[in-house]
């Protein structure tokens, strides 16, 4: 299959000498979210009623509580996020409490809002649809650290260098000097967050990696893509599937981990080098927060999403998304920072509105 577009989007390489991830393009926040992180009850003008900033979804939030997600549990076992010790049991079942008494409280106190998501690995946090709730109702619930509407984002195609630009050629002699440009990155395993893989496409061909247990929806997955799962709140009443249909997934996941010297063609035409990934023995997981013709992903699909790549045992999460750097420390700027605590790197798109101070947005 050719490959479909020559779209060349903006990267920024992350990661060790036996693990790089680059983001391939950005996918922007409309708006950043601005809500105020306080704890304390009463009215908030930029976060409630109708001077609610634009690019958010006033119809839903994400509540953060306060103890610690298991992430926080990583430096009891050597500084890497391990889900079955006693340590993260023991966390998780106070998160779990937590959510559960919170649960309570809005029955009792806000019963018209839902919870539609929750969070214990990477952020200690809900979601919840408000149905006409008040944000300063719920940061008036007991345990609650903040409550903020859910921001949306959406693709945003920018240029990117060539391979040699970011050094690529080095890391690979650097990572393995001895089995050769395929084998760079051989063992690790990256998250795409993004719009999916199309796991038909040359550059993701399974021959020669370990047969590996496939999760998810396995109709998109093989010994290359090992994960394909679809996050968003209306997939089940969509028929939404984790499968590719826009394609600016399937170009990050490339710039990441095609298989050495794959060859492809433009519209017919043979491009005149065989593209490589930055890191071609790598493993990919689609975790596709832009299904279908989908254009826009909320706070909760994109926790889900982290939540379940830390959950499969990623080593790398790759998100080329970003909202504006000004706004208040979100969610998901957290969550990046406790994964990155618990040992999985975290790339996110840096450059896309640079140059300048304050330009590496969030997350």
């Amino acid at each position: 299959m050719a490959l479909r577009s020559r779209r060349r989007l903006a990267t920024l390489a992350a990661g060790s000498a036996l693990a790089l991830a680059v983001t391939g393009g950005a996918l922007s926040a409309i708006a950043a979210p601005s809500g105020n992180a306080s704890t304390t009850a009463g009215k908030n003008p930029s976060t409630d009623g109708p001077n609610a900033p634009t690019g958010q979804d006033t119809s839903s939030a994400v509540v953060r509580l306060s103890l610690d997600p298991a992430a926080s549990t990583a430096s009891q076992t050597g500084g890497t996020l391990k889900l079955t010790s006693q340590a993260a049991s023991n966390q998780r079942a106070q998160l779990a409490k937590q959510r559960n008494q919170f649960k309570q409280w809005l029955k009792t106190n806000a019963p018209k809002a839902k919870v539609t998501g929750e969070y214990d690995i990477a952020v200690n946090a809900v979601a919840v649809t408000l149905n006409g709730t008040a944000l300063s109702v719920l940061r008036s619930a007991p345990g609650v650290v903040s409550a903020d509407y859910q921001a949306v984002y959406r693709p945003l195609a920018n240029e990117d260098p060539d391979l040699q630009l970011i050094r690529g050629m080095d890391g690979w002699t650097a990572a393995a000097p001895a089995g050769g440009p395929e084998n760079a990155g051989t063992g690790v395993q990256v998250a795409i967050v993004d719009t999916g893989i199309d796991v038909t496409h040359p550059c993701f061909d399974d021959s020669g990696f370990p047969a590996t247990k496939q999760l998810g929806d396995t109709r998109f997955t093989n010994n290359k893509v090992i994960v394909a799962k679809v996050f968003n709140n209306k997939a089940a009443n969509l028929r939404l599937t984790p499968e590719a249909i826009q394609d600016h997934g399937t170009h990050v996941a490339g710039t990441v981990a095609c298989n050495a010297h794959t060859p492809a063609s433009v519209q017919g035409a043979d491009i005149p080098y065989d593209p490589s990934g930055v890191a071609p023995g790598a493993q990919l997981g689609n975790y596709n927060v832009f299904p279908g013709q989908v254009d826009n992903a909320r706070s909760e699909d994109i926790l889900n999403a982290l939540q379940a790549a830390a959950a499969d045992g990623m080593d790398v999460i790759n998100m080329s998304l970003g909202g504006d750097a000004s706004g208040t420390q979100d969610l998901l700027t957290m969550a990046v920072d406790n994964l990155d605590r618990a040992g999985i790197v975290v790339a996110v798109a840096s450059g896309n509105s640079g140059p300048g101070r304050g330009t590496v947005g969030s997350p």
